[in-house]
């Protein structure tokens, strides 16, 4: 049998089957043709050597920024792919209605790596962010937002909102700024992110609007507004919510994820449903780097290697409502692979408020494959901090 790309010997970890062992993958015409614990006679025009590596889904980032040149916090999909292992992408809003259509011209439609995105609420997203795009109510365009994802299907595929007191303003506008933000969710039929911190309103209060597939981002975000009450015990309004399908997202980001938090909402059950980097200009030479580097902190606070890579796979494709076609290795789906090196040391993972941990594992991409054909590049070690 002849293969386009031929991974050898892998330990395949693809939590969408419950499969974890050895396996050779045999890709051709940008599908998963073969999955075997050994092809025989089998030859192909690339031969990936998987011992001693990892193999899983594409990882699927569900929240970053990518509208780079024209929204100061932009990056370039195409290599935060290579570096990451990250096959498919989400844009948190850096667009709104009025600057979409560029967005989608100038990156969506020019990059290869699979991008959709969120509107957001602002009608120009985050071109200002630094100023607090919603403060002034009159950027607000819920109408807008609806249209947009209407005329963009498979494009823009939900709403979001930054949910911040110095973002959509306090009492009555961050109120109805918010409330804007949940009728156009449910007026283009999709789904609302909430970026939370330092919010007008308090989580709970903000989830009695929220309906399953909706998801609260930077959800282990210290300081004000946080999934734990003043006693540090997860709100009972958020483990109801988690229950009924909301969603609890990391977005790490460069002021959104504490050590504490996260601890204290794991020991108490509360796992995120989704991990997710918030990758954007100041955080990507640190603390966050990537998304192997973001899933490696949660290896260190003890998260199961095949939980961290269900939260990186199958679990963003089903927030997608793509799980059969992404997020998975079963046969006849897209190529989208990321190989994966596990390094054993002593590193130093730092979080949002620059606090430093050492773990014994770092996650790197080794080798990514998109749509069946292998992407220059790699992860490197510009993420790697050695504790010695």
């Amino acid at each position: 049998m002849q293969f386009d790309v031929l991974i050898r010997q892998g330990e395949v970890i693809d939590p969408s089957q419950n499969l974890r062992g050895v396996r050779d993958i045999g890709i051709l015409n940008g599908l998963i043709h073969t999955v075997e614990e050994k092809i025989e006679d089998a030859e192909a025009t690339f031969t990936v050597d998987g011992r001693g590596l990892l193999v899983t889904p594409g990882l699927i980032d569900i929240h970053m920024h990518a509208y780079r040149g024209h929204a100061p916090l932009g990056l370039d999909p195409d290599s935060l792919c290579a570096a990451g292992g990250v096959t498919t992408m989400l844009d948190a809003g850096t667009a709104g209605s009025y600057n979409f259509e560029g967005f989608r011209r100038d990156v969506v439609e020019r990059c290869e790596t699979h991008l959709e995105a969120l509107v957001n609420l602002c009608c120009v997203g985050l071109v200002a962010a630094n100023l607090g795009e919603l403060m002034d109510r009159r950027y607000a365009d819920p109408d807008g937002a609806v249209k947009t994802i209407r005329d963009n299907p498979g494009v823009a595929v939900g709403v979001k909102i930054r949910a911040g007191k110095h973002i959509i303003g306090d009492g009555e506008d961050g109120r109805d700024n918010f409330m804007d933000a949940v009728r156009a969710a449910r007026e283009s039929e999709t789904w609302l992110m909430v970026h939370i911190g330092e919010s007008p309103m308090t989580i709970p209060e903000m989830l009695e609007h929220m309906e399953p597939g909706d998801c609260i981002t930077h959800c282990f975000k210290g300081g004000s507004t946080r999934v734990l009450d003043p006693g540090g015990k997860v709100y009972d309004a958020v483990r109801d919510a988690a229950e009924r399908g909301v969603i609890f997202d990391v977005a790490h980001g460069f002021g959104s994820f504490q050590w504490e938090v996260c601890e204290a909402a794991l020991e108490q059950g509360l796992p995120p449903t989704t991990i997710s980097t918030d990758l954007h200009v100041k955080n990507i030479h640190g603390p966050v780097y990537d998304m192997t580097t973001t899933m490696s902190k949660f290896l260190y606070l003890g998260m199961p290697l095949e939980e961290v890579i269900a939260r990186s796979t199958s679990e963003p494709a089903a927030v997608l409502k793509q799980q059969d076609e992404i997020g998975t290795l079963k046969v006849g789906t897209v190529a989208d692979i990321a190989v994966l090196e596990k390094r054993e040391g002593r590193f130093v993972f730092t979080d949002s408020y620059r606090q430093d941990r050492v773990g014994n594992e770092l996650l790197i991409a080794s080798t990514t494959i998109r749509r069946g054909e292998i992407v220059p590049g790699g992860g490197g070690l510009r993420m790697r901090k050695l504790a010695d």
